[in-house]
């Protein structure tokens, strides 16, 4: 019989905002959750990093330690009847926390599959064995150092504004909300009979033209799970390091790019220390030449090079190459020159070192090349501007030797675009931006048959007579070229804003005007809404305001509600407060119409099961607007439909004072299957 969708439960669930948490340089508490006193007797002497307590159950945590403080739990797990409950009330009273299950030794296979998902930080049989208990704090220490370098150290006295959004709070929830369903995912297979569940395989595609914005979160969202991952240096391609660095060669200026590099390193110098104490040089040299290529002027970089200079002759070479593979080649070369001139290094050992040096120094300048090349296509700038465009870059390349296997795909691909905007130009009259894409086409050797056709259409352009009235204003096909490279509304005269203004004015029955308008439209609010997630009202404000004249929208108003709400509460309590959103229970609201639920075909093929949590914003009409996903299990499967069924909600209008107002909602869809 084909599978059905059975059930569509919705539930309420209100987002919380993790407290602040103290440093994390200082000791950590250790609780032992337990009512055999013998345990406590176990424990023994845990080392010195460690503050020990011992509560009776997950009740007394919850009630008597700070929410969202960092500490191991040692929990008591023999017996336990419910854990997947157990672990989510600890995972959301603190993201921080991490988490040893002590339990029987016939337990260990369900808890080592929990511990490979990084569901908590270990397993240790009871009874407790010194050494199996010390290397689970050290896992668990590790845990939490990552998660403390992610979420970042604040004030606890300093309490959460109302109408956050800010994306670290957004960020934490969204770690909090996948390590509970990852637990609560596991805990249910250990007591349910096995069953297979395949996430899709196949996603949707990104945007072709996705923006750099776009790309550069994308690396940061990925650098950031490297991180909770310990995926600091490894592996090459996918480290915390690697991505934080790609995403700083896009934009050099992003503070959050540069913020996990000085969050890393400052891990890294940590495990330079541990890795010492252990006579680990290796891995001591490798993190402390990466750190130094983060922030060379840290202040605790002296005292670890003295004890790495006590014990430079037992290192040969490893030095050299801990600062090659941090491609910190500067250092390189030095460490080199300084082991030529006190002769610790033959000379047969130093010329191939040499040799990488130089090697690895042309590679990552091309690597860096390559990747500004795919931005500035993928961004449609290829000529603009001046030295940060993908004529620029391809030219940089091609003089660094870029192998012709890399290089020629990018250069067709420009040559074929620049090509078609030459011919655009020149149909526009728009003769200086034909001649500089044809300057620029004849400066990569492109072949001269080639561009003769071009040039010649331009010259006969030129001699035309320039007509009083252009019969098909030039202002719809700049629109879209504006809209697809991503200038919206900048600079004031050349942007897609700036166009489609003057398409309404001079040709307002264009066939081309409302689609054009509402793409335009889609793109400023989008843009607008991640402005207010990330608490820069002035730029949504600015955004919004040209996308309100493009026509009637539910999502600007949402998005006007919004930055009013956002406005006064940051100009304190002298401010209006009738500006504000006030939120409801969904069940309070009367729907007019019912809720369509489609279930993701390949959810229902693979027999996935699961739920999404969504807020939104009902407006004063009673339409749906402004729908965001809160959080979602398994992530990213059941996202779209819900966010598709709540959009085709309608409500009857909220009341308040007998008129109609906007009021925000939650909600939870729950997809569960039956044969």
């Amino acid at each position: 019989m084909a599978k059905q969708a059975l059930k569509v439960d919705e539930t309420l669930a209100a987002a919380k905002v993790p407290p602040a948490t103290p440093s994390p340089k200082q000791k950590l508490p250790a609780l032992l959750v337990t009512a055999d006193e013998s345990l406590w007797s176990e424990l023994g002497n845990i080392g010195n990093d460690w503050v020990p307590k011992q509560l009776d159950s997950v009740d007394e945590l919850v009630a008597s330690f700070p929410a969202g403080q960092p500490a191991v739990v040692l929990w008591d797990a023999r017996g336990q009847a419910a854990p997947a409950a157990v672990v989510s009330r600890l995972q959301l009273h603190s993201d921080r926390l991490a988490l040893i299950a002590l339990d029987s030794p016939d337990q260990t296979p369900s808890w080592t599959r929990a511990v490979e998902k990084r569901q908590l930080s270990a397993h240790v049989p009871v009874p407790l064995v010194a050494g199996t208990l010390s290397d689970a704090l050290t896992r668990a220490r590790e845990d939490i150092d990552a998660r403390v370098a992610l979420l970042g150290v604040a004030q606890t006295s300093t309490p959460p504004t109302q109408g956050g959004g800010k994306k670290s709070a957004l960020i934490i929830g969204v770690i909090a909300t996948s390590m509970v369903a990852a637990a609560a995912a596991f805990f249910w297979h250990r007591q349910q009979p096995p069953a297979t569940i395949v996430q899709p395989t196949h996603p949707a595609p990104e945007r072709a033209a996705a923006s750099n914005d776009d790309k550069v979160d994308s690396l940061i969202e990925r650098a950031q799970r490297a991180m909770l991952d310990r995926r600091y240096l490894e592996p090459a391609n996918g480290s915390a390091l690697s991505l934080f660095r790609e995403a700083l060669i896009l934009d050099p200026t992003n503070g959050e790019a540069t913020q996990g590099l000085q969050r890393l390193a400052g891990i890294l110098i940590t495990k330079v220390q541990s890795a010492l104490d252990e006579h680990k040089f290796d891995v001591a040299l490798q993190s402390l030449e990466t750190a130094r290529s983060i922030r060379p002027d840290d202040s605790r970089l002296a005292a670890l090079d003295a004890r790495i200079a006590s014990v430079r002759n037992e290192l040969g070479t490893t030095q050299i190459q801990a600062a090659l593979n941090a491609q910190n080649f500067d250092r390189a070369s030095q460490l080199i020159d300084e082991a030529a001139l006190a002769k610790a290094v033959p000379a047969a050992k130093l010329a191939p070192l040499r040799d990488e040096l130089h090697h690895r120094r042309e590679q990552t300048d091309l690597n860096r090349l390559v990747t500004l090349i795919d931005a500035r296509l993928q961004q449609d700038r290829l000529v603009d501007p001046r030295n940060d465009n993908a004529g620029y870059y391809l030219s940089q390349a091609r003089d660094a030797g870029a192998p012709a296997s890399t290089l020629q795909p990018r250069m067709d691909e420009f040559v074929r675009r620049a090509m078609v905007d030459t011919r655009s130009a020149i149909d526009q009259h728009r003769f200086a931006d034909a001649d500089r894409y044809l300057a620029e086409l004849h400066n990569d050797g492109t072949p001269a048959a080639m561009l003769n056709t071009l040039q010649h259409d331009l010259a006969a352009a030129r001699a035309q007579p320039i007509k009083q009235k252009v019969d098909t204003p030039p202002f719809l096909d700049l629109a879209r070229s504006r809209l697809s490279q991503g200038r919206l509304v900048e600079p004031d005269n050349d942007s897609a804003l700036y166009y489609v203004n003057q398409l309404r004015a001079t040709d307002p029955q264009n066939a081309g005007l409302a689609q054009v308008s509402g793409a335009l439209q889609a793109q400023l609010v989008e843009h607008a809404r991640a402005a207010l997630n990330a608490g820069d009202t002035t730029k949504a404000e600015s955004l919004l305001r040209g996308a309100g004249p493009l026509g009637s929208s539910a999502d600007v108003d949402a998005l006007n509600a919004r930055l009013s709400q956002a406005k006064s509460v940051a100009s304190g309590p002298a401010a209006p407060v009738t500006a504000a959103i006030p939120e409801v229970l969904e069940t309070s609201l009367k729907r007019t119409n019912e809720l369509k639920l489609h279930y993701p075909h390949q959810a229902l093929m693979h027999n996935v099961e699961g739920w999404v949590e969504l807020s939104y914003t009902v407006t004063s009409t009673g339409k749906v607007a402004d729908p965001a996903v809160i959080k979602s299990s398994p992530p990213n499967v059941f996202d779209e439909a819900g966010v598709e069924a709540v959009k085709n909600l309608r409500y009857q209008p909220f009341l308040r004072d007998g008129n109609p107002i906007a009021v925000t909602t939650k909600v939870r869809l729950t997809f569960r299957l039956t044969n």
